[in-house]
């Protein structure tokens, strides 16, 4: 049986294991996570093994995983997506978050070569800050 990269890809985050991440990438692994650029220490793009590497270095940084769950995994054509349920703490505020996440993997020689995240940027935002977003009304 051929072993599945995500489980390495998520063992290696949860561990913290940098060697074991760059072995579950490929050496032009390509990682966005979507948002506005600046609005979270992580959001854009990062190309490559040392930029794979201090983007999740960013990540650890600021929140703690405290919870993920997968929801529903969709395969074909050399891609997953992954939607998980989770909740994260920010170390700074202690404020935590709860959301639906999107992840999508592209997949090359048993390795993953691109990362894409959809998560409630917002949410991460107000609990990096300690501060509510005012709501945009609905006129």
């Amino acid at each position: 049986m051929t072993p599945d990269p995500l489980a390495a890809w998520y063992a290696a985050i949860r561990a913290g294991d940098a060697a074991a991440l760059a072995a579950a990438v490929t050496p032009d692994i390509r990682i966005r996570y979507r948002g506005r650029p600046g609005l979270l220490p992580w959001t854009g793009e990062w190309s490559g093994v040392p930029a794979c590497l201090d983007f999740f270095t960013r990540v650890a940084a600021h929140l703690e995983v405290l919870e993920v769950t997968p929801l529903r995994r969709i395969e074909g054509d050399g891609a997953m997506m992954i939607l998980l349920a989770g909740r994260w703490r920010a170390r700074r505020t202690g404020q935590e978050v709860s959301a639906e996440v999107v992840n999508l993997f592209t997949l090359r020689g048993g390795r993953i070569a691109a990362y894409e995240v959809f998560h409630d940027t917002a949410a991460l935002w107000e609990a990096l800050k300690g501060e509510t977003l005012e709501d945009a009304g609905t006129g």
